[in-house]
Parts: structure tokens; sequence; C-alpha cells
């Protein structure tokens, strides 16, 4: 093996922890799952007051697709700021925006971990999905949401719960998904549960009230969702690789097996839930 080759297989989680891959395919993957749960994010926001000139957080911003049901919300009068790490999404994020036009907006590159202050603080609202599962801890991001939230305001995590996450029948592919997903996420110190765990994180950042919770998951047959899990997959296969959970054989099987089962339209696939709570800042 070259030494680049070397050196590429030591590389295989992100610098800012992040065990997913950061491409042109996961950035693909990223938006493909923000329109699959548009409609739950659009209720969970409006369910905890998303009005009309509010200035609003969202926290860990991706691809701009929350921000886009932001900037919705709150109209011309409002402004919307991001927070994103990764810099091929914030220019993904601040291309869609401005297509989209509307409110004001503002994306920040950065790691929320290393900011003490954001542009835009005090905001009226406060929001991440998807992202404390990623974090190493939660409950300091959520503090952190809290400071940059004026009293009265409110801050909303919405996570994925994997504890429901099923193909019925049992399916070869995704005992292979599975394997490869908990593995590298256990080994990383990623949380698989994290939507049942807000609560008590909410607690931990000082907010011991919640306002209020909401969960959806959905069921739908396997060909709907074979694309998604093929996805992340392929976006976990080289830190699994490095971990010695899965190689190129392994891939090729894992695909051809989901392919087979796909077609099949005998497998149903049951969600992850995505557990949402907020509270109202003191």
């Amino acid at each position: 093996m070259t030494q680049l080759a070397d050196e590429n297989q030591n590389a295989r989680v992100n610098l800012d922890g992040y065990v997913h891959s950061r491409d042109m395919a996961e950035y693909e993957r990223l938006r493909k799952q923000a329109q699959m749960w548009e409609s739950a994010t659009r209720r969970v926001l409006q369910k905890a007051g998303l009005s009309p000139g509010m200035h609003c957080l969202d926290v860990g911003a991706g691809p701009g697709s929350v921000m886009s049901i932001m900037a919705q919300g709150v109209g011309p009068k409002g402004a919307v700021t991001g927070i994103e790490i990764d810099p091929g999404l914030v220019s993904m994020g601040r291309d869609a925006l401005k297509r989209r036009g509307g409110a004001n907006f503002e994306i920040v590159e950065g790691d929320i971990n290393g900011l003490d202050e954001i542009p835009g603080a005090p905001f009226d609202l406060a929001f991440c999905r998807c992202f404390l599962m990623h974090m190493p801890d939660p409950a300091e991001v959520l503090a952190k949401m809290r400071a940059w939230t004026k009293p009265g305001g409110v801050v909303i995590a919405q996570e994925y719960d994997f504890g429901s996450f099923a193909v019925e029948p049992d399916c070869s592919a995704m005992a292979a998904f599975s394997e490869l997903f908990e593995g590298v996420f256990d080994a990383h110190g990623r949380r698989m549960h994290e939507g049942r765990e807000l609560p008590a994180q909410f607690a931990a950042a000082g907010m011991e009230t919640l306002s209020d919770t909401h969960s959806e998951v959905r069921f739908l047959p396997l060909s709907e969702m074979a694309g998604m899990l093929l996805g992340v997959y392929c976006s976990l296969f080289d830190a699994g690789r490095e971990l010695g959970l899965v190689d190129d054989a392994q891939k090729e099987q894992f695909e051809a097996d989901l392919r087979a089962a796909s077609e099949s339209g005998d497998y149903f696939c049951l969600t992850p839930s995505l557990i949402a709570v907020w509270a109202v800042v003191a």
C-alpha cells in the first residue's frame, strides 16, 4: 500500500468527530433525509410557536433545509441564523436560501463547541435536529442554545432514537447494515438513543421543565428506504473498514442483498423514531 493510501486509511473520521463521510454523496443523503422529515420538523416548529418576525437559530444547519422552514415562518421581518461546521454544506445552504428569498439569513461557519457568542443573539427560538447524537456533550450544547435564547424564548431539539429501526421480515441486508452502523457509532461514542435521552439532557442544561414533546415514525416499503440505507452504509464504510467491521466484499454483498430485498416487494422498513422536546427559557 502506498504512503498516501496509508494516510487516507488513518483519516476515516473527520477532525470534527463526524463519523459519516463528507462528500457530495453524503450531502445528497442529508438533503434527502431533510426532505423525508420536513413535515415532521415543520409541525414541531409550529407547535413550539414559530411565528412572523421571530429571530431564529438552527444549530448544525446542514444544507439549510430547516432554515428554509424557519424563513417561511418568520417572514420578511424575521431573521434566521445557522451554524454549520462543514464549508461545503455552508455553501449549499447559502445558495438554497438565496434562491428561496424571504427572511434575512446568515450562516456562520464554525464549531458550536468553540463558540462563546453568535451573531443575532439573543434569539426567540433555537433549534437543532439530528445533531446532538454526534456531540461529545449534548447538555453543554443545549446550555449554549439556552444562553443564546432570550427569556420567554424556546429551545428545541429533534433527534433520532434507533430503538424502533427495523426491517420486517428479517433481512440479511438489514443485519449487515446494523452491524456496521452500531459498530461505528459504539466505537466513537455516538448515541443510538439520543431522542429518549433529551429530557435528562435538557434538565442538565438548566431546562428542567419541558413545554411539550412530539415524536414521529414512518413505516414504508423497503424500496422507498433502500436508497437511504445504502447512503448511510456508504457514508460509514470507511470508518467501519478502519475498525475492521467491513471490507469491500461485504459491501458488495450488502448492496446485492439490499437490492434483491427491495425489488422483491416483500419487505417493509420501520424508521427510527424522530423525537422532539422543547422548553421555554426562564
